[in-house]
């Protein structure tokens, strides 16, 4: 056989395969997928967007401060910063309990952490099981973005930027639409 029979030969196959697959089924597209970090706080499940936690350390030394809010625990030092550290048990409305073990540095434009008294786990869930907003939600609780259904049952999401937003007075800028938490 010569060469531009070859050639013509492999063109037909080519185009045979790429017509084909258009006729195959379209492949299912996977649901969007949500990490998160599964908490206790008070006794109380709660989950935190992974994409809004820069790190996690469990039994940093706190150095207490001064400060006339009671749910500042303290500074840390993490990767050469001084983050101030307060207790999500506190800013949630929960009753001061015990110095809490776990610590999580906020993706934010300042240094800013949360303190929290036990991880559970981490979860990925379909983006569909978050409840966008609480029904009854109270104005008492500005840093809950809605709820998660989870394994173990319903679980309140923590809202990070909103939460460090309404401690610093410091707002984020919001991504354009699309773009961003998801």
């Amino acid at each position: 056989m010569s060469a531009p029979a070859r050639l013509a030969r492999l063109a037909s196959e080519l185009r045979l395969a790429f017509d084909g697959s258009f006729a195959e089924p379209a492949a299912e597209v996977a649901p969007a997928q949500l990490d998160l970090l599964a908490i206790r706080v008070a006794a109380h499940g709660y989950v935190l967007r992974l994409a809004e936690v820069s790190s996690l350390h469990a039994d940093r030394r706190l150095v207490p401060v001064p400060s006339p809010r009671p749910e500042l625990l303290g500074l840390v030092g993490v990767r050469g910063l001084t983050v101030p550290v307060y207790d999500l048990r506190r800013l949630l409305g929960h009753e001061p309990g015990r110095l809490p073990r776990w610590v999580a540095l906020v993706r934010a434009a300042t240094p800013f952490a949360v303190a929290f008294e036990q991880l559970e786990a981490h979860l990925r869930v379909e983006q569909s099981s978050v409840v966008a907003t609480l029904e009854g939600a109270s104005p008492s609780h500005p840093f809950l973005g809605g709820s998660v259904s989870t394994a173990e049952g319903p679980r309140l999401l923590i809202d990070l930027p909103a939460l460090v937003a309404g401690v610093t007075g410091i707002q984020r800028a919001r991504a354009p639409e699309g773009e961003g938490r998801r």
